[in-house]
């Protein structure tokens, strides 16, 4: 069996690391092998890109970033993928594309800098309201600068990750765009296991997004 490389994302506080915690749980209970994970990551360098966002800015964090994925690539994702396991990514190419912007870095760049990172089976993106989103994230704790800012920085980090699902499918990825809502996470998480059955069982790849969220952007 060839691996299934999924990833979850969206902006800080939409819930997305309970999310993918639980469609790791719904899988594993259907007997497929495995393997949850996340970005940035818990190596030296993973550590460095999360708590040194004060620190390092623009190119230098983005390249950063970049270098713990393809670490985390080589030394994690795809052994995983190798033996045959569901990888369940929290954070991933999204996350660089929507906070690299934000911190000044072209779009251009980001991509020649990701060129050789793995294309997911399928991503992810939860979008919910900026409100919500960006008391949750203060709830939880702020060790990013990323997370600073009230409702307008949400709505800004939202309205790129819409953007962002649009500029994916263009080239090609398979995405599914999912507004939380009013939904509880096993809601959501119910809802994801869906999308994945169909990558599992090798449906077509056509995109699955909410017209209105694009609307909205």
């Amino acid at each position: 069996m060839t691996g299934v490389f999924v990833v979850v994302d969206g902006p800080s506080g939409v819930g997305k690391t309970t999310v993918a915690a639980l469609l790791t749980r719904l899988l594993a209970s259907e007997g497929w092998p495995v393997h949850p994970t996340k970005e940035p990551t818990n190596s030296e360098l993973g550590r460095t890109a999360r708590h040194g966002t004060d620190e390092y800015r623009g190119l230098a964090l983005a390249c950063l970033v970049t270098a713990d994925r393809y670490h985390h690539l080589e030394t994690e994702i795809r052994p995983a993928l190798k033996a045959g396991k569901i990888v369940v990514c929290d954070r991933y190419l999204p996350t660089s594309l929507v906070l690299q912007r934000l911190d000044g870095v072209e779009s251009d760049y980001i991509w020649r800098l990701n060129r050789y990172a793995d294309r997911p089976d399928l991503t992810i993106i939860l979008t919910g309201d900026p409100t919500r989103s960006r008391t949750r994230a203060a709830e939880r704790g702020i060790h990013s600068r990323f997370h600073r800012g009230g409702p307008e920085a949400g709505r800004q980090e939202r309205d790129l990750y819409v953007q962002v699902a649009e500029e994916l499918i263009g080239v090609g990825f398979r995405v599914h765009l999912h507004d939380v809502g009013e939904q509880f996470p096993d809601q959501v998480a119910a809802a994801l296991l869906a999308e994945v059955r169909r990558v599992l069982a090798g449906a077509s790849q056509t995109p699955t997004v909410d017209a209105d969220l694009i609307n909205e952007s």
